[in-house]
């Protein structure tokens, strides 16, 4: 049984609005399942107007959650740099003391474009950058689990400076398999 709980509890909020509202829409069509579950005409129709609402819920989500990375960098970030170097620049209100700043990543994601879960790079890319001022991280495509085969995939980071709770981003929309490096930076 818990097995069976970590593995729901792992599974991304957009599916659970989808899968919930496919539950409510079978509950609504079929009526009585295995005499547990007994709607009347009313409950049937609730059950089919909350099964829409949920689906289209996880629908918007997994819109927002497929262009959310993209819309935190200024629009000409990506095109303005190299493809295989994109570089967030550090705010005017960093600190000073550029000695005492580190990165700690918050997320590192491979192929969000594609669907992937959110945060799948986030182990590698902290254990190559937490602790410092800037990190030049190279991306392994063979390192990283491929989520999604036959899509061309982007890698998208979000940190944090050791002084500060902004949270900065940087991203590459799209990879060449070799020499891809993703600048994170606490350094002016």
């Amino acid at each position: 049984m818990q097995d069976v709980i970590l593995k729901l509890v792992d599974v991304p909020m957009v599916r659970m609005f989808v899968l919930a509202g496919i539950i409510f829409l079978m509950i609504a069509v079929l009526g009585k399942i295995e005499g547990k579950i007994e709607p009347g005409s009313i409950g049937r129709i609730g059950s089919a107007i909350l099964g829409v609402v949920l689906i289209a819920i996880g629908i918007m989500m997994q819109y927002s959650e497929t262009h959310d990375v993209y819309a935190k960098l200024p629009p000409n970030m990506i095109t303005a740099f190299p493809s295989q170097t994109v570089v967030a620049a550090s705010p005017s209100s960093a600190p000073a003391n550029t000695e005492a700043v580190s990165i700690k990543v918050v997320s590192g994601t491979y192929g969000r474009n594609c669907n992937a879960k959110a945060g799948n790079a986030t182990a590698l890319l902290s254990r190559a950058c937490d602790g410092r001022g800037s990190c030049d991280f190279n991306i392994d495509t063979s390192v990283l689990e491929d989520p999604a085969p036959n899509c061309s995939k982007d890698f998208a980071a979000e940190w944090k400076c050791s002084n500060g709770n902004a949270v900065y981003s940087a991203a590459l929309s799209s990879l060449s398999g070799k020499n891809d490096k993703l600048r994170l930076n606490c350094v002016n």
